[in-house]
């Protein structure tokens, strides 16, 4: 059953993946599956979409012009990254750069079928400034260096810290934090107490 007020982008230039996944999208969503950059961009720029199947072995010099366009155009829109053949350093680059999963060619498609309904049902959180975690690292080892405090305490306060602030800018509670990370409350409890 096609729901009408979601739309999914698939970016890929491998013919046959792109139309495995196209396929499975279409009974989710409306769906517009494209071999290159230059067309996503168009469709990224002139209608929102609720979910990015993207290609992550563009071109790197290309791509720019993409995830600018997917920042400043479809910033709540959730992202899966594109894998012909995943390796585990360009996965983490993958999933370091916003993707909050990843697919591959020679997945079975009740499984790719299961992580795309997965990813439709994400609520994309606020998004979480690099720049202020970056300050806060920053910040907290110039603290420790200081101090000479040991690296399991500067870790302790490093995550105490950073948790306390995605609690506050978040405006989450405890329990759903906790259950964010798949801890206990308890749990985090102790990390916040630490």
């Amino acid at each position: 059953m096609v729901k009408k007020n979601t739309r999914i982008l698939i970016l890929e230039d491998d013919t046959c993946f792109r139309g495995i996944l196209e396929n499975l999208c279409q009974e989710l969503g409306e769906t517009i599956a494209v071999p290159d950059i230059e067309t996503a961009l168009s469709h990224l720029t002139k209608q929102t979409f609720q979910l990015l199947l993207l290609d992550w072995h563009l071109n790197p010099s290309d791509a720019t012009s993409l995830y600018s366009a997917v920042e400043n155009f479809q910033s709540n829109a959730c992202r899966l990254a594109l894998f012909t053949v995943p390796d585990l350093p360009n996965v983490i680059s993958a999933m370091k750069a916003g993707a909050s999963d990843i697919l591959w060619a020679s997945q079975d498609k009740n499984i790719l079928r299961e992580k795309v309904k997965e990813a439709l049902a994400l609520t994309k959180p606020a998004t979480f400034s690099h720049a202020v975690v970056s300050r806060l690292a920053e910040t907290l080892t110039e603290k420790a260096l200081i101090q000479k405090t040991s690296l399991f305490q500067a870790r302790k306060e490093f995550s105490r810290t950073f948790l306390q602030q995605i609690l506050n800018q978040q405006k989450l509670r405890r329990t759903q934090l906790a259950s964010l990370m798949s801890v206990s409350p308890r749990t985090l409890h102790r990390h916040l107490s630490a």
